[in-house]
């Protein structure tokens, strides 16, 4: 397991909108505490169906504040953090939300696609699984950082049988970190898996051609 914990962009601004993204997956979490899970992933997950059937579309955007659980909660606050904080900086707030919630509903889409490839009783199935957290939507700022700040390095821990700090530059450690949700996303296609790799790949490649967009943009 790679942990990042930190990283050596030089910020000059506040990140305001991370922080306020922050407290509403926190606060959403707490009230699903009090409401219950099941409830609240009944209501607010997004379920392929809706895709294609055109219906409760609003859930694209509403599962992506939704979590299953304090440790589900934790990683994704974690890699928003740590990368969302210096894509903000680059961005400004309103393209920067505007980026973490297209790539979010694309990675909920590429997600629903996906599903089409599935064996049958498994596609019958996954049909109707509801899908919630800011994965898809924090893959797309780790996208866009990579692009933004292909060499600065991520302040790693290396967790395996003992812990090793490392400063891996951003690009190697997304590229490990890449290659992995394709394993396991090709992996997904022939087992019932309980996450969505494929909402990680979708979301990742938003963010990135949108940060690509915009470079080429500011330099033109």
């Amino acid at each position: 397991m790679m942990l990042p914990v930190g990283d050596e962009v030089r910020r000059r601004s506040t990140p305001v909108l991370t922080y306020v993204l922050l407290s509403c997956n926190v606060l959403i979490f707490a009230y699903s505490l009090l409401r219950g899970f099941e409830t609240v992933i009944y209501d607010y997950g997004f379920r392929p169906k809706y895709l294609f059937t055109a219906s409760r579309l609003e859930t694209l955007l509403t599962s992506l504040f939704v979590h299953g659980g304090p440790a589900h909660l934790a990683g994704n606050m974690l890699f928003l953090y740590i990368f969302g904080r210096s894509v903000e900086d680059r961005l400004g707030p309103l393209r920067y939300l505007i980026l973490y919630l297209l790539s979010g509903v694309v990675g909920d889409v590429v997600h629903a696609a996906s599903i089409c490839l599935l064996p049958e009783p498994l596609m019958a199935r996954a049909l109707y699984t509801p899908l919630v957290g800011a994965s898809g939507a924090i893959s797309g700022v780790m996208g866009a950082y990579t692009a933004f700040y292909p060499r600065m390095r991520v302040k790693t821990l290396l967790i395996l049988y003992y812990v090793v700090a490392l400063r891996i530059p951003a690009h190697l450690y997304v590229l490990a970190w890449f290659i992995y949700q394709l394993l396991i996303g090709l992996i997904s296609l022939g087992l019932p898996l309980s996450i969505a790799p494929w909402a990680h790949v979708g979301g990742f490649a938003t963010g990135a051609i949108m940060a690509l967009a915009v470079r080429r943009w500011t330099v033109l």
